[in-house]
This record gives C-alpha cells, sequence and structure tokens, in this order.
C-alpha cells in the first residue's frame, strides 16, 4: 500500500505578517453531530424496588422505615466528543542589538534603525513580529448535568440498543435538567473555551473548532424520592442496567 504524503506546509508571505485588523472569527465545524436514545429494560416495579433498598442504606436506616414517591422516568444526556482546535496568530517581540559607537544605523528589510543610547551603551531596537501555530486535540464522555467526565458510561453507550433521537422525539420526552444537558449547549460551551486569546496576541489569523466526532445520548432514569423521617434523598435508578446514584 502506498504511503500518504504528508500536506505541504503552506508558504509563508509577508502579508501573514500583519498585525493590523481584526481577530479571525472561529469557525465551527459541528455537522457530524449524532443523537441517540436508549429505551428502559427495567419496570417501574422493579425500579421502586431498588430505591427502597438502596434508598435505606443511603438514608442509613431499615427497609421499612423507607417511603418512596411514584418513580418518575427522565432521559439523562451524555455526549462523546473528539475535536481539533487550530489556531494561528500572531505576537510582537522586541529585542535590542547591542552596537558600538561608530555604528551610524542599520538597514533591516527596507527601513534604517538608529541606534539608541542606553546608559554607556548604543543599541538597535528591533521589532520582530512571530507567527505561531497551535493545534490541540481534545476527546471524552461528559455528563450533560454537570459538565464532568463520565467515563464509567462508555462502556453503557457504546453497548447494544441505542436508537436514533429525531427533534421530534426529545420534544415528546422529559429531559433532566442540566448545564449541557444538549449537543448545542455542550457545543457552545466548548466553543467559548476554545475562544480564548492566546497571551500576548497580536491578531489572531485563522481559528477553528472542528468536531470529528460528536455524539449524543438519552438514557432512562427513574427519579425516585426516598424519605425516612426528616431524611429525604432524591435518588437516580437506570432503567438500562438498574444502577443507582445520588441525584446531585
Amino acid at each position: 500500500m502506498a504511503k500518504k504524503k504528508k500536506a505541504a506546509k503552506k508558504a509563508l508571505s509577508p502579508a501573514m505578517f500583519k498585525v493590523t485588523g481584526a481577530h479571525a472569527k472561529m469557525k465551527i465545524d459541528s455537522k457530524k453531530s449524532k443523537l441517540y436514545y436508549f429505551r428502559p429494560k427495567i419496570d417501574e416495579e422493579k425500579a421502586k424496588k431498588v430505591a427502597t433498598s438502596d434508598g435505606a442504606e443511603i438514608l442509613g436506616v431499615s427497609s421499612s422505615d423507607v417511603k418512596i414517591s411514584k418513580p418518575s422516568i427522565k432521559y439523562d444526556f451524555y455526549c462523546q466528543y473528539a475535536a481539533t482546535l487550530e489556531l494561528t496568530f500572531l505576537r510582537v517581540n522586541s529585542r535590542s542589538f547591542g552596537v558600538n559607537d561608530q555604528v551610524q544605523g542599520v538597514l533591516v528589510g527596507k527601513d534604517v534603525l538608529l541606534p539608541k543610547k542606553k546608559g554607556g551603551f548604543l543599541s538597535i531596537n528591533l521589532d520582530t513580529v512571530e507567527l505561531f501555530e497551535i493545534k490541540n486535540n481534545d476527546a471524552n464522555t461528559i455528563d450533560g448535568k454537570t459538565g464532568s467526565p463520565a467515563l464509567a458510561f462508555e462502556k453503557l453507550l457504546k453497548g447494544p440498543g441505542k436508537k436514533k433521537a429525531t427533534a421530534a422525539w426529545v420534544h415528546a420526552n422529559k429531559i433532566s435538567s442540566g448545564k449541557y444537558n444538549s449537543v448545542e449547549k455542550w457545543v457552545k460551551y466548548l466553543a467559548k473555551l476554545a475562544g480564548g486569546k492566546p497571551s500576548g496576541a497580536k491578531r489572531i489569523t485563522s481559528h477553528s473548532l472542528t468536531f470529528k466526532k460528536l455524539d449524543g445520548f438519552y438514557l432512562p432514569v427513574y427519579y425516585v424520592k426516598v424519605t425516612a423521617g426528616e431524611k429525604t434523598q432524591t435518588i437516580k435508578v437506570n432503567a438500562i442496567n438498574g444502577d443507582v446514584s445520588i441525584d446531585v
């Protein structure tokens, strides 16, 4: 098999070092976005039993002392993504070159620079424009409620049973609240992080955020309020595998 040739580096020209003008607007490519959902595999009665036993343990009481509310099914959002940030920018660097007292001037490009005296020394002050290129890759699985990594869910999300979620499906079902409970919200958050200007940047000349993978998943979860005396806690029962967690 023939080896792929590396893309040739773009030739640099003086026009690329122009520090005046507006920063380049960041381009976002999220066209690879896909949405999926899973159907519940555990029924409400099973969720009640799990909530009673695990809820009692969480509250530190016996199962007979526990009262539970009717389980309410919602869909928690998770996102798996792989993105590349590419950025080029200009930075001005001031340099001083010492010369002896016989030097009357120095030609740099088409400009004649005159020596300046500082203390007992003569120097030529030169501002150079430097072109920087940044390319960062990021990939993760995140919890749409908190935005924190959710690596424990990767095996479940890669498993069988997922179906394509349409806009109509999302509208018809109850989606759990959260700061990043949709693909759009998560992309907006990452774009905000990627939109920062590098320290000392005089001008950003190109800026892009490209998603090579952007998959959103809606997982069915039973939300159950567990009460024992004055103690109350809402717990979540995963409607696919029965795992229990505390609602935060």
